[in-house]
């Protein structure tokens, strides 16, 4: 390469001096002056080396050699530096065509990165006991083999007639076992109003137990006590009825008083082929006072 003019030479150590003393800076304690000194120092090598592109090409292979030697030096920090959980990226400063480090090579803080919550891991089935490998489920109630129909009948209404304080009357049903099945008891459902008491003057029929009651009615699973009764046979039942009125006269009515029958096998309510006519409701005629 030939040899520099005495004037490029000059310049050229007057940079390397100032690059020298920049470098050796970065390194000492931060000095809340240090800003200002570099900008002075930069703007003077900028007046200084004008326009030298082999100054600057020269300078570039310097800046490559020094920063093979060691770590990376960090830009000195300005005011307000960031705490001692931000990590500063620091930004190798580039050859400007004038010679000097461009002067807009700052540290950027990064801020120290938040712990991800790791995906959630979905839950993994029980393993099935072995106790259950080839266990069928739990049979429901079993349907009688033959078809049962029971039939209900009795009357639509009936009269009843004051009786210490009160109205009294009888109500007779029948029940009819017209299906293919025989069975060896009765459920009766009984829904009255609350005015209404039943009372069972035999033995077909007694254990009621309240199942649901509101303002207006109240219903009762009752049992009966036949014995077996055949495919074809009939069952009558005489049933005492009360109501809670005071004697007045004139007459009146009440509605709301059913009754529903089911035949039963061996502690199993079996299931009726028409159950439409399990089914009957008897109006209350409250005569006389």
């Amino acid at each position: 390469m030939d040899e520099l003019d005495p004037s490029t030479a000059r310049r050229l150590d007057a940079a390397f001096a100032d690059f020298r003393a920049d470098a050796l800076d970065r390194v000492v304690t931060p000095d809340p002056d240090a800003p200002r000194r570099i900008a002075y120092r930069r703007t003077r090598n900028r007046i200084a080396a004008v326009g030298t592109l082999a100054i600057a090409v020269v300078a570039g292979s310097v800046v490559g050699v020094l920063g093979t030697n060691g770590t990376n030096l960090p830009d000195p920090p300005v005011a307000n530096t960031p705490s001692e959980s931000a990590a500063p990226t620091a930004t190798p400063p580039s050859a400007s065509p004038s010679g000097s480090p461009s002067p807009g090579s700052t540290p950027t803080p990064s801020a120290t990165p938040t712990p991800t919550t790791p995906p959630s891991t979905p839950a993994t089935p029980a393993p099935p006991d072995p106790g259950d490998e080839g266990r069928a489920p739990d049979p429901g109630p079993a349907k009688p083999a033959r078809p049962t129909d029971l039939v209900l009948t009795g009357p639509s209404e009936v009269t009843l007639t004051p009786e210490d304080g009160r109205y009294t009357g009888t109500l007779q049903i029948s029940i009819r076992n017209q299906g293919q099945q025989p069975y060896d008891m009765n459920g009766l459902i009984l829904v009255e109003p609350l005015e209404v008491r039943t009372w069972f003057d035999d033995d077909t029929f007694g254990g009621c137990g309240f199942t649901d009651v509101n303002s207006q009615t109240r219903t009762s699973n009752c049992a009966g006590f036949a014995g077996m009764t055949p495919i074809g046979g009939t069952q009558t039942s005489t049933f005492r009825i009360t109501v809670d009125v005071a004697p007045a006269p004139g007459t009146r009515t009440i509605d709301g008083y059913r009754l529903t029958v089911r035949s039963n096998l061996q502690g199993n309510y079996l299931t009726d082929e028409t159950p439409a006519n399990n089914s009957i409701a008897v109006r209350l005629r409250l005569a006389g006072g």
